[in-house]
């Protein structure tokens, strides 16, 4: 390889590394204020004298929405199909279908979660969403084309290995929050991969419109359901759970899914169920059995193995660093 496209493809893959390495720390970020779900939504919801799961759900995906919007206002034409991105005309119809389908998804997705969260233990709504990095890992090759590493899958496996300490240490709540806990996994595995597929759009437009669209979509079931009315606390609570809950982690996560492979953002952001019992028994008091916290301490150690070797530089990268030395050496040297 010539010395001066051995010099361009080492700082391509440097910048690449760069980059991936800060969807890495986004991601964790995300990670980090998701856990706070639990312990949150358990104060709102104040053991059935708060708002119901649906109108938490509403007021949830307002707030966050209503939040993003500054963010948000000029990067919505980026969630057009390209024919159409300079077209003013019918904005709502020239979306993309995986924008439409986000939408969808992340509706489902907080439903299901936040109605696990009112008939199950934070900590068991949590571990069964997380059954989301199977399905991730599992339909990547097929929608994303992105096949996960060898190291992953063992590092996926000994996550796979905390999550069953943690639910087989205290799986308990009855079984329509426990399948609530186990379709928001699904479905949140379906939201990664649609952001991951819409990489080039506006990371605050694509979880405006998912906040948004949810809360519309769900205002009719909550007035009809829950109804809409709140006291001064749990709105409090609500906004606060909107902005640094819901809001600020997904325009991270969807900002780290730009940079960094969907399966790997599912093993980076598993630091929530990590951290869900750290805030519940800190805030409300609720002591995890000895089992849960053996498994998360195995999910930290998967978590420890893969950013340790996230952070190395590629063995690629080090053969093309030589390049441009081998290409300067005299003949007889080589």
């Amino acid at each position: 390889m010539p010395a001066g496209a051995a010099s361009l493809a080492v700082d391509d893959h440097l910048a690449e590394t760069r980059r991936q390495r800060i969807g890495i720390v986004v991601l964790f970020l995300a990670g980090l204020f998701w856990s706070l779900n639990g312990v949150l939504i358990k104060l709102v919801y104040d053991e059935g004298r708060g708002p119901g799961g649906v109108t938490i759900a509403f007021y949830r995906s307002l707030f966050a929405g209503l939040f993003l919007i500054p963010l948000a206002w000029r990067g919505f034409r980026t969630l057009r199909r390209p024919q159409r991105a300079q077209s003013q005309a019918q904005p709502l119809l020239s979306l993309r279908p995986a924008a439409w389908s986000c939408v969808l998804y992340f509706t489902l997705m907080t439903v299901c979660f936040v109605v696990a969260n009112t008939r199950t233990e934070a900590l068991n709504a949590i571990i069964l969403q997380y059954t989301s990095t199977f399905w991730v890992f599992g339909l990547s090759p097929w929608i994303l084309k992105e096949r996960a590493a060898g190291r992953d899958i063992w590092i996926l496996v000994l996550a796979i290995i905390g999550v069953g300490m943690i639910f087989g240490g205290g799986a308990s709540g009855d079984l329509f929050g426990l399948m609530n806990a186990l379709g928001a996994g699904l479905f949140f595995a379906l939201l990664t991969l649609m952001i991951r597929r819409m990489k080039d759009a506006n990371s605050a437009a694509v979880t405006t419109l998912n906040n948004l669209g949810s809360a519309l979509l769900i205002l009719p079931f909550a007035a009809l359901v829950d109804g809409l009315g709140l006291s001064a606390r749990s709105l409090l609570l609500l906004v606060l759970l909107g902005v640094i809950q819901f809001g600020l982690p997904y325009y991270l996560y969807t900002l780290g899914l730009a940079r960094v492979q969907a399966y790997r953002a599912s093993l980076i952001t598993m630091v929530e169920p990590v951290l869900v019992p750290v805030w519940t028994f800190l805030v409300i008091g609720e002591v995890p059995p000895t089992w849960n916290l053996a498994g998360a301490g195995v999910i930290f150690l998967a978590l420890l193995i893969f950013l340790i070797s996230a952070g190395r530089a590629p063995p690629a990268l080090a053969r093309i660093a030589e390049s441009p030395v081998r290409a300067n050496e005299p003949k007889e040297h080589r």
